[in-house]
């Protein structure tokens, strides 16, 4: 939330969230995001999008998103 817009790899948000001592993959972040989005989605446009092959970023609506967001399917 701190730094929207910023990649992070699927290690990294391993190290930062789970502790670098877990022994899980990368499909626990995943698995993770997907619990997020999921709880977002209510609340409009989606916020966290996918960088194939890299990680995760977060992004703020553009202005016809955020209201438009909530009709989406």
């Amino acid at each position: 939330m701190l730094n929207p817009g910023r990649v992070l790899t699927r290690a990294q948000l391993l190290d930062h969230v789970w502790d670098y001592d877990f022994g899980g993959s990368s499909t626990v972040v995943s698995t993770y995001v997907t619990y997020l989005r999921r709880k977002l989605a209510v609340g409009g446009p989606d916020l966290i999008w996918t960088q194939r092959a890299v990680g995760y970023s977060l992004r703020l609506p553009r202005p016809d998103e955020s209201q438009a967001g909530s009709d989406e399917t």
